[in-house]
């Protein structure tokens, strides 16, 4: 009788650890598929918010960003379109609020430097923006010249006309500068208290129909790139496509090109020739990271509009490693 007890005592114990131990393997099973499914979430959502900003629906995408966030706290790249996002909607104070929690993360992220400065620019902060600017040239000393504009904007032209000289006695100075150099430096003995007409920005606020009269008259590579810029600004899809690929047959070797043909393609929703001509511009792009990290981005949008999530996924990371250096 008592061997009988000792085998009852002996199964029931190695039933009840044949029990515990699936039960483990069922917990760290349950687990795992939570965790992958959190990662499937946060791609779609992320992916949705590129597509929704590529088409001006910027509430869209902010509303599929903060789904990002909920799901992974804090992570750079949902922080940097977050504040991208909320800075096509105006909103400044938010902008800057999430571009800031990410530059505490990664402090010399320069795209992220970048953006904040813009923000500031936009505000009228022309000192906060200066600040910023001389965090960048820290990191990348060749972009002191963008402090001119800034002094000037700032009010601070002494520091604006020292700067150009010093730039030109370096041989350093840009030549859309040097002529800003000579007006600052005529009048370096009159009054200085207002910016030269050289600095106002009048070809971005031309209508698109100006430039296009002035590019079908020309026919030049500068006034057709900010022409595209102009209709994907204003989301004339058809004509951007249009003027791309008349683009393309006559500067096939200029990269930026393949993108905006790449954006209007995507745009319009055909996505495989959008793939196609983008991979195509990547072959002509040299040392101009922040140009390829732009392709990557539009191709991963082609791949997740065609379910590819896998393909759609590594492109934007390669985005991401670039626009990090």
């Amino acid at each position: 009788m008592k061997n009988v007890s000792r085998h009852i005592i002996i199964l029931t114990g190695a039933l009840l650890c044949s029990f515990f131990a699936v039960s483990q393997e069922d917990v760290a099973s349950s687990e795992e598929m939570l965790v992958e499914q959190q990662n499937i979430n946060f791609q779609t959502f992320f992916f949705e918010s590129l597509q929704q900003k590529s088409i001006g629906n910027y509430d869209k995408a902010v509303y599929a960003l903060e789904a990002c966030n909920n799901i992974e706290k804090e992570n750079i790249a949902v922080l940097y379109e977050l504040s991208k996002n909320y800075a096509l909607l105006f909103k400044y104070t938010e902008a800057e609020y999430y571009i800031l929690k990410g530059l505490e993360k990664d402090p010399k992220n320069l795209y992220m430097l970048r953006h904040l400065k813009d923000i500031k620019t936009k505000q009228n902060d022309y000192m906060g923006a200066i600040k910023i600017q001389n965090r960048i040239i820290n990191i990348k000393p060749e972009e002191e010249a963008d402090l001119v504009i800034l002094y000037i904007k700032a009010g601070e032209i002494e520091s604006a006309t020292n700067l150009l000289k010093e730039l030109d006695e370096k041989h350093k100075l840009p030549e859309g500068l040097k002529s800003l150099k000579e007006s600052l430096v005529q009048d370096v003995n009159g009054p200085t208290d207002q910016a030269p007409e050289p600095i106002l920005e009048e070809i971005p606020k031309r209508k698109v129909d100006v430039l296009k009269e002035e590019y079908n008259l020309n026919k030049d590579y500068t006034t057709l790139k900010l022409l595209l810029e102009r209709q994907l600004k204003t989301k004339q899809y058809l004509d951007l496509l249009k003027d791309s690929e008349e683009g393309l047959s006559l500067f096939p070797s200029q990269p930026f090109l393949y993108l905006m043909n790449g954006k209007a393609l995507n745009s319009l929703r055909k996505y495989n020739e959008a793939k196609q001509t983008l991979e195509e511009g990547l072959d002509y792009i040299i040392d101009d990271d922040s140009l390829k990290a732009d392709i990557f981005e539009e191709i991963s949008l082609s791949h997740k509009a065609l379910g590819d999530n896998k393909s759609a996924s590594e492109y934007y990371k390669r985005a991401i490693e670039l626009r990090g250096k």
